[in-house]
């Protein structure tokens, strides 16, 4: 049975958030990485549908919500996934890239109505590096201005062949292109070279232990390296830490989200018994 994300959108002050639902069951609120979209979880909406119900929003900046003038930080985007998940108690919380982060971010905020956490490729924020917010600085220069816009040309022209090449769904290759310079900044800076990110995650160690938590990484990443892994599961040593042999950074896309489809059907039939 076939269970197709449908959207929603919710008045956020900011503008409007779209939220993709499909599935029945107890909600497991997924999260995208950067530049993705709620859309990017129709295959594992295909995959549990039958037993939960999947509430993935499109992040401020992203996909189909709207995209203002705001600091795209991780206080915001947190606020956001809290406003999707509104109405949804218990949930399973996943979260794909630095949707992996979210994910744990706010799962640790929110521990008392989490019942399962997976995490697939998370990097591990550092709290060092880059101001990746100039990326989105205004106002720009004219070169900046003419790269930015040809990019806007380009970059669906090249991304949509190669994503349907990788047999990426067309839906999820075109919101690829959807993200904004300053959504993509103001998220990597906050949720990966911001100081202040250390001492939210030392805080997501407290969930383990407490709810089942899976962590999954892949050798041929080239977007996030393997010690990210080695990271999180010094952080959380009772999670149940996979590292695969192949499949990129898009693993979930090129495996039918078989690693997070698969673990959480064993928890449900677990529950089940």
């Amino acid at each position: 049975m076939r269970h197709r994300l449908l959207g929603r959108w919710i008045e956020r002050p900011w503008g409007r958030q779209r939220v993709w639902e499909a599935g029945v069951g107890t909600s497991l609120l997924a999260i995208h990485g950067l530049g993705g979209s709620g859309r990017y979880w129709q295959g594992l909406a295909d995959r549990v549908g039958h037993r939960y119900r999947v509430v993935a929003p499109d992040l401020a900046g992203f996909g189909s919500s709207d995209k203002p003038d705001i600091a795209y930080d991780r206080a915001g985007h947190l606020a956001d996934i809290g406003a999707a998940a509104s109405d949804t108690d218990p949930v399973a919380v996943v979260g794909h890239s630095l949707g992996g982060v979210l994910a744990a971010l706010w799962a640790s905020a929110n521990a008392t109505r989490v019942g399962a956490l997976a995490l697939a490729a998370p990097p591990f924020p550092l709290g060092s590096g880059p101001d990746f917010r100039s990326m989105g600085d205004r106002p720009a220069s004219l070169g900046r201005r003419a790269a930015a816009g040809a990019a806007k040309v380009v970059l669906p022209v090249v991304s949509f062949p190669v994503g349907l090449a990788r047999g990426y769904p067309p839906e999820v290759v075109r919101d690829f292109t959807r993200q904004t310079l300053a959504a993509r900044g103001g998220t990597m800076w906050s949720l990966l070279t911001d100081p202040t990110i250390r001492e939210d995650v030392d805080d997501v160690g407290g969930l383990d232990g407490t709810i089942p938590t899976l962590i999954v990484h892949v050798t041929d990443d080239r977007t996030v390296r393997p010690e990210a892994h080695d990271r999180w599961t010094t952080l959380m040593p009772h999670a149940d830490a996979r590292v695969l042999d192949d499949g990129g950074h898009q693993f979930l896309l090129r495996g039918g989200f078989e690693p997070i489809a698969g673990w959480l059907d064993d928890l449900g039939r677990r529950a089940d018994r």
